[in-house]
């Protein structure tokens, strides 16, 4: 990335911290109260990417920080970090359906993987929502976009798009750290904490390969299955 240039995703990623800042100083959280409820019996179908153990063990530093400042807080452990490349279907507990139709889910992300080469997302700084702590990913080129886009429209081409995107069109590249499931313990420490950390450099992710998942909602490795994995070129 050119440090002189934003990047077309900084914007984005202020206005998540920028707008959640105030509710982390004021303590107005959306906790997630599912996480305590033991396993999620939610599943959906992922495209994902995995940082390396390096980029992943750096994470984890950080959320050692932020323990002290929150403590009691959901960490995604290690395993079970990763970035989205789409959702092909949003996680429900109404996914029986869309499991039988596995074989042409498969179908599509073969289709768009196909001749893509790796990539590389470069990691700078914390964000945070009023639910989660996130690493801001920035991809280095257009290859993540255009993966995105191959997949929707294979999945357009199979009748396979009823929930695409059904939260919100995804654009970043981040991976989501930590969530909130009870009120912080320090939060104007926890808030200045992140602001601290919103340029931290972190790393590269180098995306040689690709997994599609069946997930639940917090891709939990007790209960993802990877159905097929994809080395890019």
């Amino acid at each position: 990335m050119n440090d002189h240039v934003p990047h077309p995703l900084q914007a984005r990623y202020d206005a998540i911290r920028d707008g959640a800042l105030p509710a982390l100083r004021a303590n107005d959280l959306e906790l997630d109260r599912r996480l305590l409820q033991g396993p999620d019996p939610r599943r959906g179908l992922t495209v994902i990417a995995r940082p390396d153990a390096a980029l992943a063990a750096r994470f984890s530093r950080l959320l050692d920080g932020l323990d002290a400042l929150a403590p009691g807080q959901y960490r995604h452990p290690l395993p079970d970090m990763h970035v989205t490349m789409l959702s092909l279907f949003t996680v429900s507990e109404d996914f029986h359906e869309e499991l039988r139709r596995v074989a042409a889910y498969r179908d599509a992300v073969r289709g768009a993987v196909a001749g893509l080469p790796a990539f590389d997302i470069a990691f700078r700084g914390l964000a945070a929502s009023r639910g989660a702590v996130l690493a801001q990913g920035y991809p280095c080129d257009a290859t993540l976009e255009t993966l995105r886009e191959r997949l929707r429209g294979a999945l357009r081409a199979r009748a396979l798009d009823a929930s695409l995107d059904g939260r919100y069109r995804l654009v970043t590249a981040h991976a989501t750290l930590m969530r909130f499931v009870r009120p912080l313990a320090q939060p104007a420490r926890f808030a200045d904490a992140l602001e601290a950390l919103r340029d931290a450099a972190l790393g590269t992710m180098r995306v040689e390969r690709v997994a599609l998942v069946q997930n639940d909602w917090y891709m939990s490795s007790g209960s993802l299955q990877t159905i097929e994995t994809h080395e890019l070129a």
